[in-house]
């Protein structure tokens, strides 16, 4: 995979806002560290990384963009994608998170699947590109 890989607006927007959720949980480090949970506060630790790492890449303002370049290294990428795609797993399924039986918006899951889309198509790129390298 090369150094630096472009995604486009929507696929920027879409990320930014499942990156800007995630870390909207951020004070759960503190929590496990609090609790002696130190494997979580670990995870979280690295999780947080890679959200604010990939944010730098996306830009922090939420202002409409024509592409955005992703530097980070391919291994941390693959990370933060693999755990994304997560995300919009979960968002797509009516019982995720604790949900109750609503809707979720048509809207929404548009934007959820076009963040597997993505996900999946640069997991593939990046996949593609370490099999190369051996």
């Amino acid at each position: 995979m090369p150094t630096t890989v472009t995604i486009n607006g929507v696929q920027r927007e879409v990320f930014y806002e499942l990156v800007l959720d995630h870390l909207s949980g951020i004070a759960d480090l503190s929590l496990a560290v609090e609790r002696g949970d130190f494997a979580t506060a670990e995870r979280l630790g690295i999780e947080f990384g890679e959200d604010l790492r990939l944010m730098q890449d996306l830009g922090w303002d939420s202002a409409p963009r024509k592409d955005a370049d992703l530097t980070m290294p391919p291994e941390d990428l693959a990370e933060v994608l693999t755990r994304l795609k997560a995300d919009a797993k979960g968002g797509l399924s009516d019982s995720a998170y604790g949900r109750d039986a609503r809707e979720v918006d048509e809207h929404a899951k548009h934007r959820y699947r076009l963040a597997l889309d993505t996900c999946d198509g640069l997991l593939h790129l990046i996949g593609h590109h370490a099999e190369e390298l051996q």
